[in-house]
């Protein structure tokens, strides 16, 4: 089964409006990812919004590991439109991860490139639901 970037229903539009091979990121709390070396540049991966296949994607380059504050303006830019700041950021990783997060908590940076848009597909895995 090939990896996934998974994404909450309320990303769907800007997912879809999201340009083929510009590099976008994904971020996601702790050092997991990338003590496993889970993502590898070139890997193929789904993208996922609310469980639905909507895009795939290819690993553009290696996973970073930094903390919120190292965040840059010039990497918040390839994030979604609603999460451009850290405090946005910070609101997001303790909601939707249900994790206490700080401006020196650790996350680790995927980057990747959206590939052609495919059709939305009905829910293929209903553990994801």
């Amino acid at each position: 089964m090939p990896k996934a970037i998974n994404w909450s229903e309320n990303f769907y539009d800007e997912v879809i409006a999201e340009k083929n091979d510009e590099e976008v990121i994904a971020i996601r709390p702790g050092s997991l990812y990338f003590d496993n070396a889970y993502y590898v540049k070139g890997d193929p991966v789904e993208i996922r919004v609310g469980g639905n296949i909507v895009r795939r994607g290819i690993i553009s380059q290696e996973m970073q590991l930094m903390t919120i504050d190292q965040l840059s303006d010039e990497l918040l830019a390839k994030y979604k439109s609603t999460l451009r700041q850290k405090a946005d950021v910070l609101s997001f990783i303790s909601e939707y991860y249900k994790v206490d997060t700080a401006l020196n908590s650790i996350v680790t940076v995927v980057f990747y490139k959206n590939l052609p848009l495919i059709e939305r597909i009905e829910i293929d895995d209903p553990h994801l639901c």
